[in-house]
C-alpha cells in the first residue's frame, strides 16, 4: 500500500467507529424453542468445540480456495485450465490423478517461490506454511476438495455443504436474489425507512469453484449492492443508512474496513442472463455510485456508512438492533443444531418488527425461524440464467417479544 494511502487508511481506520460489543452466546440467551434443542450442562462446552470446528472449517476453505485456483488461473501458467467438477469427476471415475492437475500444482508451486504482483497468488503463497509447500501436501488437498465436488455435483449427496470448509467466495450474480427480496419487501413493510442493516458473511471474490475471474482484484460486492438497492427502491434514505457486515474471514473485514480509503472502486462483472436479471446488472450500482461500464465508483457517504467486524453468528452476537438483517450462502453450511444457534442469535440482533431475509430453502429453516421469534411471510425463486436458480425468504420478528 502506497505511503500516503496507509497513512490516510490508518487515521480513517481510528476515526471510524467500531462494530458493537460481542458477548459468547450463552444457555439462557436462547428462547424457550431454541434452548430445549441443547443440554445446559454442556452448552458452553458445546460452545467451545463450534469454535474449534469453525476455525478447522475456515482453514480447510482457504485451501479449497487455493486448489481452485491452482486449477483455473492463467495468472502464473500457460497450461489450459481445468474445470474442477469437471477434474473431481475425472479423478474419483479413473481413480488416479490426472496428469493435467500434477502440472498445474507443480507451475503453482515453482510460481509461489517467485515474486509476483498478483493479489491472490501472493495471498496463496503466505497461506502455505513453509512444510506445506509440497507436492504431497497440494495432492492431499486436492484430493479432499474434489471429493467434497464429486459428492455435491455427481452423487447429489444431501446436506454435503454442512460438512464443507467455510467458502468466504461470493460473486455479483448473488445479489440479485437480494433485490429481488428487498423488492417485495418494500411492497410488505411500512413507510419508515431502514436505517440500521446486518450482513452476516458478505464475502469476497476470491476463487469460486468454477469459472473463476482472476482478471479482477479481489472484492467484496454485497455491502454496496445491499446498500445500492435499498436506497435505489426508497426503503433507506441517503445519509441515513448504515451496514454492519459481520464475518469469521480477516480477509473481508480488512478489504471492507479499507475500501472508504482507496479508490472505492468494484470492478462489476457478469455473464449473460435472463431479461429481468440483465436489466437488474446494468443499473445496479446507480443509486450508490457513478457507474462506468463496468466500473462503480461508490460515493464516500456510502462506503463510510459500511464497517466490518469479525463475528462467529453460531457462537456469538453482537450487542446491537437492526431493522434488517440479511444472510446469504451462509446458512447451507449448518445443520441444524448450528441453524438453531445462528438464527437465535441473529433474532436477536434484529429489533421487533425487523426483518430477515435468507436464500436458504431447507423446510427446516422456518420452523427454526419461528421458535427464534421470526414470522415467515414471503420466499420465492429467481431466474438468474438458464443453468442459474436462487432464491429468498423473508421472515418478520414479532413487534413484541
Amino acid at each position: 500500500m502506497p505511503f500516503r494511502l496507509a497513512v490516510a487508511f490508518l487515521v480513517g481506520a481510528a476515526l471510524r467507529s467500531q462494530p458493537p460489543a460481542a458477548h459468547t452466546v450463552r444457555f439462557a440467551d436462547l428462547p424457550p424453542g431454541i434452548a430445549r434443542r441443547f443440554d445446559p450442562a454442556s452448552f458452553d462446552a458445546r460452545i467451545q468445540e463450534i469454535e474449534r470446528d469453525t476455525s478447522r472449517r475456515e482453514r480447510e476453505g482457504e485451501f479449497e480456495h487455493l486448489v481452485y485456483y491452482a486449477l483455473q488461473s492463467q495468472r502464473f501458467t500457460s497450461l489450459p485450465r481445468i474445470e474442477p467438477a469437471l477434474s473431481a469427476r475425472e479423478f474419483f471415475e479413473k481413480s488416479a490423478l490426472p496428469g493435467a492437475v500434477q502440472a498445474r500444482l507443480a507451475s503453482f508451486l515453482k510460481a509461489i517461490g517467485r515474486p509476483s504482483r498478483d493479489p491472490r497468488l501472493g495471498y496463496f503463497a503466505g497461506l502455505l506454511a513453509p512444510g506445506q509447500r509440497s507436492v504431497e501436501f497440494l495432492e492431499g488437498e486436492y484430493r479432499r476438495v474434489m471429493r467434497f465436488l464429486y459428492d455435491k455435483e455427481f452423487l447429489r449427496r444431501e446436506h454435503a455443504y454442512e460438512t464443507r470448509g467455510h467458502s468466504t467466495d461470493t460473486q455479483v450474480e448473488a445479489n440479485y436474489a437480494v433485490w429481488t427480496g428487498l423488492s417485495v419487501l418494500k411492497e410488505l413493510r411500512s413507510a419508515s425507512a431502514i436505517r440500521r442493516v446486518l450482513i452476516v458473511g458478505p464475502g469476497l471474490d476470491m476463487a469460486p469453484r468454477t469459472a473463476l475471474v482472476d482478471s479482477h482484484p479481489p472484492q467484496s460486492f454485497q455491502p454496496y449492492a445491499v446498500a445500492d438497492a435499498l436506497l435505489g427502491l426508497g426503503l433507506s434514505k441517503p445519509g441515513q443508512l448504515n451496514i454492519d457486515c459481520a464475518d469469521i474471514s480477516a480477509r473481508v473485514v480488512e478489504f471492507i474496513d479499507r475500501f472508504p480509503f482507496g479508490t472505492r472502486r468494484l470492478e462489476l462483472y457478469s455473464g449473460p442472463g435472463d431479461g429481468e436479471y440483465e436489466r437488474y446488472f446494468k443499473a445496479l450500482g446507480g443509486a450508490a455510485g457513478k457507474r462506468s461500464g463496468g466500473n462503480l465508483e461508490v460515493n464516500v457517504d456510502v462506503a463510510r456508512a459500511v464497517r466490518a467486524g469479525r463475528l462467529n453468528v453460531l457462537t456469538s452476537r453482537w450487542e446491537a438492533q437492526y431493522d434488517l438483517a440479511i444472510a446469504t450462502n451462509v446458512l447451507v453450511y449448518f445443520n441444524r443444531r448450528e441453524l438453531s444457534l445462528a438464527l437465535a442469535n441473529i433474532s436477536s440482533m434484529i429489533r421487533p418488527g425487523g426483518y430477515f431475509l435468507h436464500n436458504d430453502g431447507r423446510p427446516e429453516i422456518d420452523v427454526l425461524a419461528a421458535a427464534s421469534g421470526l414470522e415467515a411471510l414471503q420466499a420465492r425463486t429467481v431466474r438468474v440464467n438458464t443453468q442459474m436458480f436462487d432464491a429468498f425468504a423473508i421472515y418478520r420478528k414479532a413487534a413484541y417479544q
